[in-house]
């Protein structure tokens, strides 16, 4: 295949598909050549958002994709969680990020990111994918195990993100509350889940 006709025309009919972005992982899984991506990039096509991950000049940033894609472990949680499902008031002043046991990375620190631990078999329970404000697909804790874990001590939520979450929570009509009271057991807060839902149902 020719690389500046067939590659080109193949990447634009991906970008055009994945809103403007691709990864090196994304490009050698179609058998593009990550090198070809930095040439594009060099020539302005696209530009390097992150470490392996690429764009359109023309589309807005989406750092939450962007962290996903290079900290593949992580899964966004708390305030960034209540966040992406419209859960909270603002957009939390720093991301938050779970990940399994003692993950550590000293470049994720330096972009202000808040790193939470949590033990093995409690981590991939209730992942979801959600759209991030870029229209990307980025993993994410459940709404019901999200409003459990914001009241556990090591969340360190105050009231006011606590209370606004619930009672937005109350007015969905997909709202599952068992499933809020299993998670709720689970995390060890059931009294105090049960009397928020008191409150507001």
């Amino acid at each position: 295949m020719n690389v500046k006709t067939g590659h080109l025309q193949f990447l634009k009919e991906y970008l055009s598909q994945n809103n403007g972005r691709i990864t090196s992982k994304d490009a050698e899984q179609l058998g593009i050549h990550r090198m070809y991506l930095k040439n594009l990039t060099d020539d302005g096509v696209l530009m390097r958002t992150g470490r392996g991950i690429y764009q359109k000049p023309d589309i807005l940033n989406d750092e939450l994709y962007d962290l996903q894609s290079e900290y593949t472990a992580g899964i966004f949680s708390l305030e960034t969680a209540l966040y992406l499902y419209n859960l909270s008031e603002r957009a939390p002043l720093q991301w938050t990020m779970t990940f399994k046991g003692k993950y550590h990375s000293e470049k994720l620190k330096q972009r202000d990111v808040i790193i939470k631990f949590i033990k093995d078999d409690l981590y991939d329970i209730e992942v979801n994918e959600v759209l991030s404000p870029g229209k990307h697909l980025v993993n994410t804790y459940s709404a019901e195990r999200t409003l459990c874990e914001i009241l556990t001590p090591r969340a360190l939520c105050d009231i006011q993100t606590i209370s606004y979450a619930y009672k937005t929570y109350s007015k969905w009509k997909n709202r599952n509350l068992q499933r809020l009271l299993e998670l709720a057991k689970l995390f060890k807060v059931e009294n105090k889940v049960r009397s928020y839902i008191e409150v507001l149902t």
